[in-house]
């Protein structure tokens, strides 16, 4: 990335942290005007956007970060939760299962994300499952009790099934 369009990048994540959105914006505008294959740039309008509430102009702009790159984590996190936040869990689902099989070293967070996604498809053994795979990585209270909630709610539908 040349010198001129990392700042502009820079400049832009500035703003969105300023909550200056529309700013930020011109400056991921003028990084892409310099190179329209910019992924960073491309990855964080589309943050900018999903803050606006823009949240099919966002998916656009993740597209076209993962167009240049195909293996922007980055841009796959924030697409699989914008669609996600859509209850788009098909498509949100293919998102995190992408950034898992690319990472070189599991990130805990990707399994969550993941089975948050599940547990919205009504999955929940294939959410249990990938809560415990998280937990083997990285133990933590918070993951033993969200394993406890999955274990208990299908121990619930089970006694409901049977009671029917």
């Amino acid at each position: 990335m040349k010198s001129k369009e990392k700042i502009m990048v820079h400049k832009g994540i500035d703003r969105i942290k300023r909550n200056q959105l529309e700013e930020g914006l011109e400056f991921f505008d003028k990084a892409l005007e310099i190179n329209p294959l910019n992924a960073d740039a491309w990855n964080n309008r589309g943050v900018a956007l999903f803050k606006m509430g823009k949240l099919d102009d966002a998916l656009k702009c993740y597209d076209k970060a993962l167009k240049a790159d195909h293996e922007n984590l980055d841009s796959l996190r924030n697409k699989g939760f914008v669609l996600r936040s859509m209850q788009r869990f098909e498509e949100a689902l293919e998102c995190y299962e992408q950034v898992i099989a690319l990472e070189a070293v599991l990130d805990v967070s990707d399994l969550r994300n993941k089975a948050t996604v599940l547990v919205g498809l009504g999955r929940l053994e294939d959410a249990l499952n990938t809560l415990m795979e998280a937990a083997i990585i990285s133990p933590s209270m918070q993951l033993e009790m969200e394993i406890d909630v999955l274990r208990k709610a299908l121990l619930d539908m089970a006694m409901r099934t049977e009671n029917i």
